[in-house]
């Protein structure tokens, strides 16, 4: 259970790091995904918040051109990476806005959970099929 915690926290950072900024209504959609899926909301958020600044800080180092994150597998036993990468897609539109990293973000964790491309738009246009209204940058 322990590693289920840890990689869909590290996911959910991802997904909340993608746009430079940290917004509670992220985080808030975060915590669904864990009592989603039976896990402690209140460990998955700790968790999202340590791994939110491993990646201020590797982005901060000067040393660092670009920051590389390796997500590594990210598949969880048990439970449908399809499933969870649509729940994560979510997040990126939680804050009514979504922007180009956010989009290449679930692109990578589409890769990550070993499933085919075409999931990842799959997952962000279920994301967006109930956005009225939502600010658009893919810049």
């Amino acid at each position: 259970m322990t590693e289920t915690i840890n990689k869909v926290a590290k996911a959910c950072a991802f997904v909340i790091f993608a746009d430079g900024k940290i917004d509670q209504s992220e985080i808030d959609a975060a915590k669904k995904i864990f009592e989603k899926y039976q896990l402690d909301s209140t460990e998955g958020e700790k968790l999202i918040r340590k791994y939110l600044d491993d990646f201020i800080d590797a982005s901060d180092d000067p040393k660092e051109e670009e920051a590389d994150y390796n997500l590594g597998d990210l598949e969880i036993e048990g439970i449908d990476s399809s499933e969870v990468l649509k729940d994560l897609a979510l997040i990126i539109v939680a804050d009514n806005e979504i922007s180009y990293p956010e989009v290449e973000i679930i692109h990578m964790l589409c890769e990550a959970f070993g499933l085919d491309p075409i999931f990842s738009s799959l997952a962000i246009l279920n994301a967006l099929k109930n956005k009225d209204s939502l600010s658009i940058n893919l810049e």
